[in-house]
């Protein structure tokens, strides 16, 4: 399963008839991203390769908010709008330290 598709899963099963849930949902889609593109990044890498794993981290993440736009279901309409601005490149990146990495890529 791709990581857009097991980021859709994890929103289709939420519950987020409780605030809480729904920020916990937030971290949990951040970890799941951030595992992936960890397990791709190895010593040897070279910055333009580490450039590309992230930018296709953000670039699944666009496409699991696609996803949810497309279905019928309200409550993941309304996640998607949450998720497209509090993107995982957006989160990410309001870290000074890893958005100077990111911009030195």
């Amino acid at each position: 399963m791709f990581l857009d598709d097991e980021l859709f899963e994890m929103c289709l099963n939420a519950d987020c008839s409780i605030t809480d849930n729904i920020q916990q949902l937030n971290v949990d889609l951040c970890t799941k991203c951030e595992t992936y593109y960890k397990t791709k990044i190895h010593p040897n890498i070279s910055k333009k390769d580490v450039k590309i794993i992230l930018d296709k981290t953000f670039n699944l993440w666009d496409s699991f908010i696609r996803m949810l736009i497309k279905e019928d279901d309200e409550r993941l309409k309304l996640l998607a709008e949450l998720f497209k601005n509090h993107s995982f490149k957006k989160q990410l990146l309001s870290n000074t330290e890893m958005a100077r990495i990111y911009d030195g890529l």
